[in-house]
């Protein structure tokens, strides 16, 4: 019998479930342990996967996890430090030692060449490099962030989740001629078993939501490029006072730096109609997005925006910054809004889709029809089954 391939994996994401590149990794590395039963993957983590993640994973025996220890010394000094240590010096190692055949980052990372081993970076977007605001907003991220480009220019085969993060790739300095492999994120919840109204009763009740309430819903990320901050001020200064409505915002913010701007509702005597939930599972989110009048997010900058799909997905109507990646997504489904125009033409025109039900109902209907071809589009085992591919492709 010949001996199964070896993958090995930088899945520090995994401890880090509720970001983005953390459900990427979530989810397609289970996907492609049942798809591809003749390769191993050797999956590296910096420290205990949550019990319950744990418990979801072990069950399939072609993953296997280990945990590689940061340099605490380092950590000491400062994490930035313990991190590139762990992703350049700790990790090559121990892939070295595992003898693996290949090696997957599922973010860009550092890495050091092992001979004969070929590499594959995943890149969801070209922020970090590209916008002047993350590249260099202390001196060790500029260091970091540099290194990871010349990283990425030193791979073997490139993934974007999107064509449009294919186009951001292609225009940067020494990976102009690229070729790069798009492979879509997907939604996780279509598939769940829907809950009782009871449920969603008990879930509005805990997060002090009544279930008569009309709310716009906001999922995601909570640095400046996510435009949280001017969302809310639109919802207090526009919204809030000519109705009854609410803002919901999903999620937390995951690190404390200067990319996150602080929402000070103190001065707001709108301030308890927005209800921040923290950390969701996917079973309170699944009833938010269902229940919600409208997903609502004003970002500058997406790779995908796994959110807009997952609202999408499950029937809820979205209100959206026209970007280009948006319309990738989505097609012509959300309503789009321009940044450029104020807070206040922003708000009237949000107050205007209130108020016109044909309007609204054609949004919902446009909604119900991507729904029913998104989870064929939009697929974690299709994902899978493309990245295997590439695998494969490499291994030869």
């Amino acid at each position: 019998m010949s001996k199964k391939l070896k993958i090995g994996v930088n899945g520090r994401f995994f401890c880090q479930p509720f970001t983005g590149i953390g459900r990427y990794t979530l989810n397609i590395f289970p996907e492609l342990a049942k798809l591809y039963p003749e390769l191993d993957f050797i999956i590296a983590i910096p420290k205990k996967l949550p019990s319950d993640l744990f418990e979801k994973l072990e069950g399939q025996s072609n993953l296997h996890f280990k945990i590689i220890p940061e340099n605490i010394l380092l950590k000491a000094i400062h994490p930035g430090f313990a991190k590139a240590d762990w992703e350049k010096k700790r990790l090559s190692k121990f892939f070295r030692k595992e003898n693996v055949d290949l090696i997957h980052l599922p973010y860009p990372a550092l890495f050091e060449r092992i001979t004969g081993v070929p590499v594959a970076m995943t890149v969801h977007d070209t922020i970090p490099w590209s916008d002047a605001l993350y590249a260099h907003r202390n001196w060790l991220s500029g260091v970091y962030n540099r290194a990871t480009l010349r990283a990425c220019q030193e791979t073997d085969q490139i993934m974007a989740v999107s064509q449009e993060s294919a186009k951001e790739i292609g225009q940067l300095s020494g990976l102009e001629n690229r070729e790069v492999e798009v492979i879509s994120l997907a939604g996780e919840m279509s598939g769940m078993k829907k809950e009782e109204d009871s449920d969603a009763g008990q879930i509005f009740e805990r997060l002090g939501i009544a279930s008569t309430d009309n709310y716009l819903f906001y999922m995601g990320g909570y640095d400046q490029r996510k435009n949280v901050h001017r969302l809310v001020d639109i919802f207090l200064k526009e919204i809030a006072p000519t109705s009854d409505w609410k803002l919901v915002l999903g999620g937390s913010p995951v690190l404390k730096n200067s990319l996150f701007k602080t929402i000070d509702l103190s001065k707001s005597i709108y301030a308890n109609r927005v209800i921040s939930t923290g950390f969701l599972d996917n079973k309170d989110l699944m009833m938010l997005y269902k229940q919600a009048w409208a997903y609502f997010s004003l970002t500058t900058r997406e790779g995908f925006n796994l959110p807009l799909l997952e609202a999408l997905t499950l029937g809820c109507p979205a209100i959206v910054s026209d970007l280009p990646i948006h319309h990738e997504v989505a097609g012509d489904t959300p309503f789009f809004i321009s940044l450029e125009e104020t807070d206040n033409k922003i708000g009237q025109t949000i107050r205007a889709l209130q108020e016109n039900a044909d309007e609204y109902n054609k949004l919902k209907l446009r909604t119900a029809e991507f729904a029913r071809i998104a989870q064929d589009k939009y697929s974690w085992p299709k994902s899978a089954q493309k990245l295997g591919k590439i695998y494969l492709k490499l291994l030869k």
